[in-house]
């Protein structure tokens, strides 16, 4: 089986791209990751022109510097002649035929991450409902990217190399052949195949477990079904629910409720939540 690989920071942004040109009313996206006060736009779809490639924003800067300070979205129906913004980028901007402009920054876990635009090379009336569905998919793609800081974080903090057998990196390894595993076991037939990559998985929890004694089992009568552990191992990983939906050939509705049920069996509020507390009964590595 080979290997799937997460997409990373950049490859999910541009995804998010193409989804706000095919599913809303505007008809060009682009957008990129910020690293300080400055952004890179790097991301696009249905750009006519080069003009946007490489275009740094800074907050308090243009529309998309507005909506980084405020952190909050910020449409303009006729950008040339917007008065409330400054036109520092304008030579990009009118030189890509945009007229209509919608700027939306993307929020992670509290932290301002990036931003991503919707525009149109015709005018919008300021409709919020046109808009919604851009802000929507803005907002998912900043959860997406909490998520995977938070599952980084965590690795990190859960020891260092220096007490213990096992380095954040080998632990990373091994969660992924754990996930890797679960996959497969799904997707096979044969039961007794299935068992054996069953226990092939749950002997990757006990070799983790014993470099960790803090994440050995803890009594307590939780059961997951097999599914629920198949989700729960992707979530692990910060994959999202369609990427999750995809890799078990489910659909994301049905993954929602894997995961919903999994998180009732282990009281946790929140996707993160049910990862630890399974990791600290044994049932996930």
């Amino acid at each position: 089986m080979a290997q799937i690989s997460e997409p990373s920071d950049f490859e999910l942004i541009q995804q998010a791209t193409r989804e706000i040109a095919s599913s809303t009313g505007f008809s060009l996206s682009f957008g990129g990751l910020t690293s300080g006060i400055e952004l890179t736009v790097s991301a696009f779809c249905g750009a006519r022109t080069g003009n946007l490639d490489g275009l740094k924003v800074r907050k308090e800067r243009g529309l998309g510097g507005l909506a980084m300070a405020q952190r909050s979205p910020r449409f303009t129906r006729n950008y040339e002649r917007e008065s409330d913004i400054t036109h520092d980028y304008d030579s990009a901007v009118l030189g890509e035929g945009v007229v209509s402009l919608l700027a939306i920054p993307i929020i992670a876990g509290g932290t301002l991450r990036g931003l991503i635009y919707a525009g149109s090379h015709s005018l919008v009336e300021p409709d919020t409902a046109a808009a919604r569905p851009a802000v929507a998919i803005a907002t998912a793609l900043g959860n997406e990217l909490a998520i995977r800081d938070e599952v980084t974080r965590r690795l990190v903090a859960l020891r260092s190399p220096a007490d213990s057998g096992m380095s954040a990196v080998a632990e990373e390894h091994l969660r992924e052949q754990f996930a890797q595993l679960r996959q497969l076991a799904a997707s096979v037939s044969d039961r007794e195949v299935k068992n054996k990559l069953h226990d092939i998985g749950r002997g990757l929890t006990v070799a983790l477990s014993m470099s960790a004694p803090e994440l050995l089992p803890r009594k307590r009568d939780v059961r997951l079904s097999p599914r629920e552990t198949d989700v729960l191992a992707c979530v692990a990983l910060g994959y999202s629910n369609a990427r999750t939906a995809a890799l078990l050939s489910l659909t994301e509705q049905t993954v929602k409720g894997y995961l919903g049920s999994a998180m009732k069996k282990l009281d946790a509020s929140s996707r993160f939540t049910a990862v630890a507390t399974a990791r600290k009964l044994g049932l996930l590595p």
